[in-house]
């Protein structure tokens, strides 16, 4: 009798203690592959070559029991996440999710030997992919974003410089020929704006756009500083004809066609954004972004469209704004509330929302009390728990109010510093933004 009660009391001992251990390799191990799908994840959107072998490596550390997982028990997948699926599909160019699997085909046991069991198969499996996210940008269209291609830049810029860009401008403009006038502006003495339209053959010819005019041009090249200053007052040509219509009349319903041109510092902005969107494309992790933009004609901001899949359009739209679009001055305070609404009401849940905020100035608007506006949808902001990445372009913007808002959110603030060349500019922009890009929470999905 003892001896059949012996063999029950092994069977209950090898029941519990070695299904205890099992349990517990199991849960060894399942941390083990989770650590590893993290960790290889974390690298994928760098260099997707070392996910694998960053994976294997966190595995590894993980002992299971009494031994370490091999590489030859571990097997690593790149792929995609179907979150509405809730399925893990190979490939993917380029990937964005992890799969590791590891299987100890000799994982050892106790009691249950005397059963003839020496030891047993345990597995375990986890997917981790990026975090979706719900980005706002918001972006400065007032009418400072076009001062780097003024003649009033000379002095930071260099004369052959801002000279250039107003010629490309004129370029991209089509070349347009009015009267007499050429490219290199010509003196003309008299200060009777008859007499320099009638010298320059504009009598007759029609002033191209819906706002300002021939005379107002000649009375602008007699009387302004920013041309004084560059040398040029009382010279009339296309170079301050450009001059003008920036300086002057930079409103979409001013000089309809200047969004078709390389305004600076706006058209490095614009392609900072769409190097942000291809980045945010290149990782296929169901991110949304919506733009928004400031100042509207009433004072505040408009949303240019709300959060969506559909990048091509977000770019769109961003090119075909001009600096000045809507209007002249700054509003931060009503771009921040215009994003802060758009994610409060349509951002997904579970998704890490986020707004990155441009801005080559100080706020403005609204008058009296701008600063504090913006301060106040800073805090609404954080209480979201809405971080703000904050840019700041150029010498007059307020760089101590960006930093304020990236601290009062746990954002970041990155400042491109002014007096640059146009180049250095623009690549300093797309590193801030490949930056923004790489931002990418990661989440176990399984």
């Amino acid at each position: 009798m003892f001896a059949v009660c012996l063999i029950v009391l092994f069977g209950m001992l090898a029941f519990a203690i070695d299904l205890g251990y099992i349990v517990l390799g199991r849960t060894q191990l399942q941390c083990g592959v989770d650590a590893g799908a993290m960790a290889g994840t974390a690298v994928l959107a760098e260099d997707p070559s070392l996910a694998e072998a960053t994976a294997i490596d966190y595995v590894q550390e993980n002992s299971v029991g009494t031994r370490q997982v091999e590489p030859s028990e571990i097997q690593v997948t790149l792929g995609t996440w179907e979150e509405s699926r809730r399925t893990f599909a190979p490939g993917g160019d380029p990937p964005s999710a992890v799969r590791v699997v590891a299987q100890l085909d000799d994982y050892p046991l106790f009691f249950a030997r005397v059963l003839n069991a020496r030891d047993t198969s345990i597995s375990a499996e986890a997917v981790a992919t990026f975090l979706p996210r719900d980005i706002m940008v918001v972006l400065d269209y007032s009418a400072s974003m076009n001062d780097d291609s003024e003649l009033k830049q000379i002095g930071s810029l260099g004369r052959s410089a801002v000279e250039a860009n107003l010629q490309q401008i004129y370029t991209e403009l089509g070349s347009p020929c009015y009267g007499n006038m050429q490219w290199r502006p010509v003196y003309i003495s008299s200060s009777s704006t008859r007499t320099v339209k009638r010298t320059l053959g504009l009598t007759r010819v029609g002033y191209p756009y819906p706002s300002g005019s021939w005379d107002h041009y000649i009375r602008y090249v007699m009387t302004n500083n920013n041309v004084r200053r560059a040398g040029y007052r009382k010279k009339y040509g296309y170079l301050t004809l450009v001059n003008y219509w920036l300086e002057s009349q930079p409103m979409y319903r001013e000089t309809p066609d200047l969004w078709k041109t390389s305004e600076q510092p706006i058209t490095a902005v614009k392609d900072a954004v769409t190097l942000l969107l291809a980045y945010i494309q290149e990782v296929q992790s169901n991110d949304r972004v919506g733009l928004a933009v400031y100042t509207h004609p009433d004072g505040g901001a408009k949303l240019e469209t709300g959060l969506t899949r559909n990048m091509q359009l977000v770019e769109q739209i961003s090119r075909e704004r001009q600096a000045g679009h809507y209007d002249h001055y700054t509003n931060i305070g009503a771009g921040l509330h215009t994003a802060r609404i758009e994610l409060e009401q349509n951002a997904r849940l579970g998704a890490l929302k986020m707004i990155v905020l441009m801005t080559d100035g100080q706020a403005n608007r609204p008058r009296g009390w701008a600063d504090r506006f913006v301060l106040e949808e800073t805090q609404l902001c954080a209480a979201d728990r809405f971080p703000v990445i904050t840019v700041s372009l150029g010498a007059n913007a307020d760089t101590s109010l960006m930093q304020q808002v990236a601290e009062m959110t746990d954002g970041l603030h990155f400042n491109i510093p002014g007096g640059r060349s146009v180049s250095e500019y623009e690549e300093d922009l797309k590193d801030v933004f490949r930056e923004i890009a790489a931002h990418r929470p990661l989440k176990l999905v399984k």
